[in-house]
């Protein structure tokens, strides 16, 4: 996923990053994996609580990296998944404003 101007191929290497390192945490306990995840959101939570945009930036990553392990071990393509799915939530918004 990237909302900066980066090649998809440095994307996709990044996301077979994170996941390889989850893969070698986790293995394939996706609820270990995803009981990390929750508290990640936590550590979210937490930074925006204090204001501390550092350890924010730096959760949003961690918990980002498990989504995509989270995906890889349900064969899902996010960025795909992401991209459909919203394309099509934001014609159904564009549809409704415009008949307001």
């Amino acid at each position: 996923m990237s909302f900066y101007n980066k090649s998809n191929s440095d994307t996709i290497e990044m996301d077979l990053v994170a996941v390889e390192y989850y893969n070698r945490k986790f293995g394939d306990d996706k609820a270990a994996a995803f009981i990390h995840l929750v508290r990640e959101i936590g550590e979210i939570a937490f930074a925006m609580e204090r204001n501390n945009i550092e350890h924010a930036k730096l959760e949003l990553t961690e918990s980002t990296a498990l989504l995509y392990f989270l995906a890889s071990k349900y064969e899902l393509d996010l960025d795909a998944n992401i991209k459909s799915l919203y394309t099509k939530k934001l014609e159904t918004l564009k549809t409704s404003t415009k008949s307001q």
